[in-house]
Formats: C-alpha cells, sequence, structure tokens
C-alpha cells in the first residue's frame, strides 16, 4: 500500500503545481496592485499510464484541494508571488481483507493480542497541508506588449504531506522562463504565454516542465483558456522514468471590475508511469 501511495504522490500533485503555474504566466503586476485566487478542484483517477505509456488498470484514488495564491507587484520590474495550500487525498481500499489479514497475521507471529485498529486496509489516506511556496517574478525584456521574464521559488511542505506530493524532498527549487505575447484570432484579442523550466527533487528526480496557455476574450468579460502541461524526469537515476502530458480548459467570467469566477476541467493526454488523472476546478478570483 505505500508503494502504491508513493506512486500517486508523485502524480497527484502535478496538477496541483500546473494549475499555480498556469495562473503565474510571463506577466507582472504594477508596483502596488496584484490578484488573489482562491482555487477548489476535485480530481480522480482509475487508470494510469505504464512504463511503456500504455493505459491500464490501476488502484483508484481521488483528491480535493483548496490553494490561495496571491501575486503582488513590489515594483516595476518585480512581483512578489506565493501560495498555499490544504489537500485531501483517498486512495483504493480493493486489497482491505487482504492487509487486514496481514496485520493480524503479524500480530500472531509476534504473540501479541489480536486488535485491527480503524483503518487498516483503508488504502492511502491524507488530509492537512499541502505545499507552500514563495518566489519572485523578474522581467528581462519587453517589447511593445511582449514581455520574457524569469520566475524562481522555493516550495516546501510537511514530512506527512511529502509523501502525498511529487516531492523526493521537504525543500524543492523550481526556476522557468516566461514568453507572453499579445495574439488575435478571428477578430478577438487574447494572449499567450510559454514557460520552459526547472524543478529540483521530484519522486523521480529533477523534473524539466514546459507549459503553453492561450487566452481569447470572445466577449468583453469573458476569457477562455487553454492550457498543456508537461512534466518529464531525464536524470531518473535509479527511479523509474516518468513523464506527463495534462490539459486544462476553462473560462473566466467577470462578476465585477474586481472580482472574476474561474470553471473547468483538466484530464491527462499521454505519460509514462503516472496516472490518467481528470477533474473539475472552480476559482474565485479578487484583483486589487
Amino acid at each position: 500500500m505505500r508503494s502504491w501511495a508513493h506512486f500517486c504522490s508523485c502524480v497527484a500533485a502535478l496538477s496541483i503545481l500546473q494549475s499555480t503555474a498556469c495562473r503565474a504566466g510571463a506577466f507582472l503586476q504594477r508596483p502596488g496592485e496584484g490578484i488573489v485566487i482562491l482555487t477548489t478542484s476535485f480530481g480522480e483517477a482509475h487508470k494510469a499510464y505504464d512504463s511503456r505509456g500504455k493505459l491500464v488498470a490501476a488502484p483508484s484514488y481521488d483528491k480535493f484541494e483548496t490553494q490561495a495564491y496571491v501575486e503582488y507587484g513590489l515594483i516595476d520590474a518585480l512581483t512578489f508571488v506565493a501560495e498555499s495550500s490544504y489537500m485531501r487525498f483517498r486512495g483504493s481500499n480493493g486489497s482491505r481483507q487482504l492487509e487486514q489479514l496481514q496485520f493480524l497475521t503479524a500480530e500472531a507471529l509476534a504473540g501479541a493480542p489480536l486488535y485491527l485498529p480503524a483503518g487498516v486496509g483503508g488504502g492511502a489516506r491524507y488530509e492537512g497541508l499541502g505545499a507552500g511556496w514563495l518566489g519572485g517574478r523578474l522581467r528581462l525584456l519587453e517589447w511593445g506588449a511582449t514581455v520574457v521574464s524569469v520566475q524562481a521559488s522555493l516550495r516546501a511542505a510537511t514530512p506527512t504531506a511529502q509523501t502525498y506530493l511529487d516531492m523526493k524532498r521537504r525543500l524543492q527549487e523550481d526556476a522557468r522562463i516566461q514568453l507572453g505575447w499579445p495574439i488575435e484570432l478571428f477578430g478577438f484579442t487574447g494572449f499567450s504565454e510559454a514557460q520552459l523550466g526547472f524543478r529540483s527533487a521530484g519522486q523521480s528526480g529533477d523534473e524539466l516542465r514546459a507549459e503553453m496557455t492561450f487566452g481569447l476574450r470572445p466577449i468583453q468579460g469573458v476569457l477562455l483558456l487553454a492550457q498543456s502541461f508537461i512534466a518529464f524526469s531525464p536524470w531518473s537515476g535509479a527511479a523509474p522514468f516518468m513523464s506527463s502530458q495534462k490539459a486544462q480548459l476553462s473560462a473566466v467570467c467577470d462578476v465585477t471590475r474586481e472580482v472574476a469566477v474561474q470553471i473547468g476541467v483538466r484530464a491527462s493526454l499521454r505519460g509514462v508511469n503516472d496516472s490518467a488523472e481528470r477533474g473539475l476546478l472552480g476559482a474565485l478570483w479578487y484583483r486589487f
């Protein structure tokens, strides 16, 4: 069961981190202005991609997450970014009877009284704080409405939460270069944003990440987002190689000048040693 919890932890965190990354684009906040985004999401998986990238049956899990994300413009060329999160993870209890029998057998062999604590064979379980991180985004170049920036952040989690996150160590470093530019499609205005990043100490080793976002405003006050998130571990060493590609579609609708709501769906497209996760998300945006 612990090995499955370890596997699920590697993939369960990807949607958390990727949803954050899509908000933290190349563009910066103006000095003294910022945004707060409170996101709630639900994800589940009943299948996984094996070592050859083939979709196979696997122990299921579901997870519920809430994240509070903040951006704030410190100076014209520097934006502060941070996030905290809370998560609930529930793994499959398909092998419940076998685990309970193994536990009772171990007690009998040790000569201890036969006692079955609550939760044995209930599958991997966690509820509590997820990962939190702090960082900054620095503008490197700007010509017209096109921006090149870099972002660096430090990510941390408790030892218990670490098991259910894509973290081999309690602290991780994340650095990425970002490019954002305006677009126009069928007379509608929007933007594109691309990121290439590095994250240390994932469950399968250091990771490279490539992320892409397209945003389009079909009508005033509505922003449609299409996003792709790719992660892989080219230096996995003794750990199994991991790769993942997920997509997310969502809409952000303005309620007032300061407040907006977001709804969307996300799903895994392909992967290696990764879960085939899908889920829903909702978010409340507040601009200040």
